[in-house]
C-alpha cells in the first residue's frame, strides 16, 4: 500500500500493525487459559461452555486473518474485520458474565482507539457506534454474575479487583500501541526530511549542471586560442620563461581534458583492481596536477578488496583533497581504513577551522570559500556524488587542529583478499 497516496497516516505499516494486534489476541487467549482454573478455584460458577465458544471464535478469527491475507485481502479490510470481531467476542463474554456490570467492559476502548487511528473515518465511526450499541444492550440482555455462596462483600471486592485489572490492561495496551505509532510517525518524518534535503540538493545540482554545460560550450574557443598562443610563445622562449610556459601548457591541457570529460558525461566503473592500487594510481595523477602539495599517507597502503570503483568517486575525492591542500598550507594527510563492507578515507589539514554554521550546512549549500577563485562548490558536489553512490561525507573540526573530512564508500560485491599494511 502506498503511504504517500493513502489518506491514512500509518497506511504503509498496516500489515505490521495487524500482526501486532494478532499477537495481542494470542496473549489474551493465553491469559484466558490461565484464568480459567483460577476462576474455578475461586468458586465462580460461570457458563464455561458459552465462554469457551467465545474464545474459540476469537481463535478462529486469529487463524483466518493470515489466511485471508495470503489470499490477497487488503490489510485495511483485514484490520477492520479483526477489530469488529474483537468487539463481537467481547460482547459475548460480557453477556455471559454479568453484562455491563462486568469490569471487563472497559476493554471496549482499545479496539475503538485502534479503529480511530488506523481506519478510514466511516469505518472508525461504524466501529465506535457498534461498541456503544453493544455496551448499551448489555444493560438489559445478559446473564447474571453467579458467585458461589452469595457473598455480596466478596463480590464487590472481586468487582473492584476486576476494575483495576481492566484499567491496567487498557493503560498498557493504549500506551504501548500509541507509543509504537508515535515512533513510526517520527521515523517517517525523519525520512521525509531527508528526502526534502536530497531534493533540494538535486535541484541545486541540476542548476549547476545547466550552468556547467553552458560554461563548457563558452570556454572551448578561449582555451583553443590560449593553447595556440602558448605553443607559439613556447617555441621562442628559454630559461625560466620556458618552464613557466610548459606549466601553462600542462594546465591548459588539463582544462581541455576536463571539458571533454564534461561533454562525454561521467563514466561507470573502471577495471577491477585492489582498492589501494586504484587509489595509488589516481593519487599519482592528482599529484601531477598539484606538485606543490605534500601528501602524507597513513593506514592501509597496499592490497584491499578487488573491485571496480565508480569513476564518479574520484572527482569527489579530488575536490576534497584540493580544498584541504589550499587550506592546509600545501600539506594534506590521508588515512585509508577498511571497515566491513566499507572504505573509509580521512582527509585532514592542520590549518583553519569551520564555524558551526558551516558544519551544519556542509553538503547542503555552497560553503563560503577563502580561495581567490573559489566558488565554494567542492564540498557540495562531493557530498552529492557520495550520496548517489550510497556513501557519506562528514566534516568536523579535528581536536588536534584543522579540519577533517571523512568519506565512507560502500564496497558491495567486492572480492576481498587479505590486506597488507
Amino acid at each position: 500500500m502506498n503511504a504517500i497516496a493513502s489518506p491514512l497516516p500509518f497506511a504503509a505499516n498496516l500489515g505490521l500493525i495487524q500482526r501486532r494486534i494478532a499477537q495481542l489476541r494470542w496473549l489474551l487467549l493465553l491469559l484466558a487459559l490461565l484464568l480459567w482454573p483460577l476462576a474455578r478455584w475461586q468458586g465462580l460458577s460461570l457458563p464455561w461452555l458459552l465462554l469457551a465458544q467465545a474464545w474459540l471464535t476469537l481463535l478462529a478469527v486469529n487463524l483466518a486473518l493470515p489466511w485471508l491475507a495470503r489470499r490477497g485481502v487488503l490489510p485495511r479490510r483485514l484490520l477492520a474485520l479483526g477489530l469488529a470481531a474483537d468487539v463481537l467476542v467481547l460482547t459475548e463474554l460480557l453477556a455471559f458474565s454479568g453484562g455491563a456490570a462486568n469490569p471487563l467492559a472497559s476493554l471496549y476502548l482499545p479496539p475503538v482507539l485502534f479503529g480511530a487511528l488506523l481506519l478510514p473515518p466511516r469505518q472508525a465511526w461504524a466501529l465506535a457506534l457498534a461498541s456503544l450499541s453493544a455496551y448499551a444492550l448489555l444493560f438489559v440482555w445478559h446473564l447474571p454474575w453467579p458467585l458461589a455462596g452469595g457473598d455480596a462483600a466478596y463480590a464487590f471486592r472481586l468487582h473492584l479487583l476486576g476494575m483495576w485489572l481492566t484499567f491496567a490492561a487498557s493503560v498498557l495496551l493504549l500506551t504501548g500501541f500509541v507509543s509504537y505509532l508515535a515512533a513510526q510517525l517520527l521515523r517517517r518524518e525523519a525520512a521525509l526530511a531527508a528526502a526534502r534535503e536530497a531534493q533540494l540538493r538535486n535541484e541545486q545540482l541540476v542548476g549547476l549542471g545547466v550552468q556547467a554545460a553552458s560554461a563548457a560550450h563558452a570556454l572551448s574557443t578561449p582555451l583553443a586560442t590560449l593553447t595556440l598562443l602558448c605553443d607559439e610563445l613556447l617555441h621562442d622562449a628559454s630559461g625560466p620563461q620556458h618552464d613557466d610556459l610548459q606549466l601553462m601548457q600542462r594546465q591548459l591541457q588539463l582544462c581541455r581534458e576536463a571539458l571533454v570529460q564534461l561533454k562525454a558525461g561521467s563514466g561507470g566503473a573502471g577495471s577491477a583492481l585492489p582498492v589501494c592500487t586504484q587509489l595509488a594510481q589516481q593519487l599519482q595523477g592528482w599529484h601531477s596536477t598539484r606538485p606543490d602539495v605534500r601528501l602524507l599517507r597513513h593506514g592501509l597502503t597496499a592490497g584491499g578488496p578487488v573491485l571496480a570503483l565508480d569513476a564518479r568517486f574520484w572527482p569527489a575525492l579530488f575536490n576534497l583533497l584540493n580544498n584541504a591542500a589550499d587550506a592546509g598550507g600545501g600539506e594534506v594527510e590521508l588515512t585509508v581504513v577498511l571497515e566491513p563492507g566499507w572504505l573509509r578515507l580521512e582527509i585532514h589539514n592542520r590549518h583553519g577551522r569551520l564555524s558551526a554554521a558551516q558544519l551544519q550546512h556542509a553538503g547542503l549549500a555552497p560553503l563560503d570559500s577563502d580561495k581567490p577563485a573559489g566558488l565554494g562548490l567542492g564540498v557540495l558536489l562531493s557530498h552529492a556524488t557520495l550520496s548517489q553512490l550510497g556513501g557519506e561525507l562528514k566534516l568536523d573540526n579535528a581536536a588536534a587542529g584543522g579540519v577533517r573530512a571523512t568519506l565512507r564508500l560502500p564496497l558491495d560485491g567486492a572480492h576481498a583478499h587479505t590486506a597488507d599494511h
